[in-house]
Order: C-alpha cells, then structure tokens, then sequence
C-alpha cells in the first residue's frame, strides 16, 4: 500500500471530500458515517450494512474500484462470532488528504474460511480472496473433514 499522509482540515472539509466522492460513484449505500478530525489528522469511515461475507466482499469491491491504493482486513471482535472486513485507504485533492475506513460485518460467514481467525484477531485479505468470496465461491481446506458439508459430519 502507498502510504499518504492526511493532512489537518476543518470537519466540514472532510465532510465534503467524502459526501463528494460518495456523490461522484456509485456506491453502496453506507449505514454510517463517521468523520473525526483532531491532532493534525483527518479521517472518515463508512460502515456497510450486509450481513453475509459475499455481500460485504462485494460492497468493499465497489468502493476499492473507486480508490488508489487499500490494505485489506479480516477480524473478528473479541466476545463474536462476527467476522469483520475493512478496507483502509485515502481520499485525496490537490490541497487535501483524509484517511478512509470502510467496513462491515458478517455474521453468516463459512467458519473454514476464517478457522485461522480467533476472536480479537486482525489478518491481512488478498484482493484475489475477498474476489473470491464476493463470487460466493467455496473456500476449501484440503482437508476431507473439514470440506465436507456439515450436515454430512
């Protein structure tokens, strides 16, 4: 990821560089929005509303498309079944720059794809694997226990 420093800038503009880029494509509609500006920084965050791992992938892809550079988040919170996805990333205008968090979370998740997640850990999601989940296609392990459908066990 190309890092890119955000620069100190009133609340109202922060505001207006996300509603404008909300404005200029077309994007899932967020259910949040958060915008917090103090110490020089400026951030802005959308939070998604799906609760399935592909209808979130599948937001997260919309925005990535719309973006420069992102990092890719799975975590799941401690005390949760929940699996959360997150992308990090930076507006920018030629005077001004904010950092960006969109994120959701899925609480109707494949428990193969995330075994290696434990409850207040973060990893690292490849743009090939968050393609793959918004295709809704199966995650698989190699191993014949755990790849065989539940209901068959």
């Amino acid at each position: 990821m190309t890092t890119t420093t955000t620069t100190g800038m009133s609340f109202v503009q922060a505001a207006e560089m996300l509603a404008a880029h909300l404005a200029e494509h077309a994007l899932p509609e967020p259910v949040f929005l958060t915008v917090t500006t103090r110490w020089g920084r400026s951030e802005v965050a959308a939070q998604l509303r799906p609760d399935t791992v592909s209808d979130l992938a599948s937001e997260l892809l919309a925005w990535i498309d719309t973006l420069a550079a992102i990092t890719i988040t799975a975590w799941q919170p401690p005390e949760s079944e929940h699996v959360h996805l997150s992308i990090a990333s930076t507006l920018s205008d030629p005077a001004n720059a904010v950092a960006l968090t969109v994120y959701g979370g899925a609480k109707d998740h494949d428990p193969v794809r995330f075994a290696d997640l434990k409850p207040g850990e973060r990893r690292g999601v490849s743009l090939r694997e968050l393609r793959t989940w918004a295709a809704g296609e199966p995650t698989t392990t190699g191993s014949p226990v755990l790849d065989t459908p539940r209901a068959e066990r």
